[in-house]
């Protein structure tokens, strides 16, 4: 496939567990259109944490437990269930990007990559970053109606940011 869809942390924690807020549940019938519709690779990385978060650095400025392995925050809702199964890949993670995901993407022809997911400004920026400078030739979509952040200042700076980097904000 020369296309991908990178749905980032699209987590019930994030919806309406331990950190959910009402605009992450709003973007979720976009995200179903989105990988309903889409033709390509479809990829997911799920925020993951254990026993110890509180003790890592992001768990010392975030001190909410969340998205712990194998909980139901961990999961995503299960109208996803039927898209978890056709992906091509899905990469577990305890940051805000993932390496892994940027060292596949490297690996891989993707000659458009496309985003959607949680939160805008963390996760789904970070990542964006990560596959800029994994695929330098690629063209880098964000899905701003299928992203969503509790802070419209920061996820408004983050859009700015990522369309100087020529992120393509449809």
């Amino acid at each position: 496939m020369e296309k991908a869809l990178i749905i980032v942390d699209y987590q019930n924690d994030f919806i309406d567990g331990s950190l959910g807020f009402e605009k992450a549940r709003l973007i979720k019938d976009d995200i179903l259109l989105l990988l309903k519709e889409f033709d390509g690779d479809l990829i997911f990385t799920l925020d993951t944490h254990y026993t110890n978060y509180l003790e890592t650095r992001e768990g010392k400025n975030l001190p909410i437990l969340h998205c712990q392995d194998k909980s139901h925050g961990h999961k995503m809702p299960s109208e996803f269930d039927k898209y978890i199964e056709k992906a091509k890949k899905i990469f577990k993670k305890q940051s805000f990007a993932s390496l892994e995901l940027a060292n596949f993407i490297r690996e891989q022809n993707y000659k458009q990559i496309e985003f959607c997911g949680l939160v805008s400004h963390i996760c789904v920026f970070s990542n964006i970053i990560l596959a800029f400078n994994a695929a330098l030739n690629a063209e880098i979509i964000l899905h701003s109606k299928a992203t969503a952040s509790h802070d419209d200042e920061l996820e408004e700076a983050a859009f700015k940011i990522l369309k100087a980097y020529g992120v393509k904000i449809v």
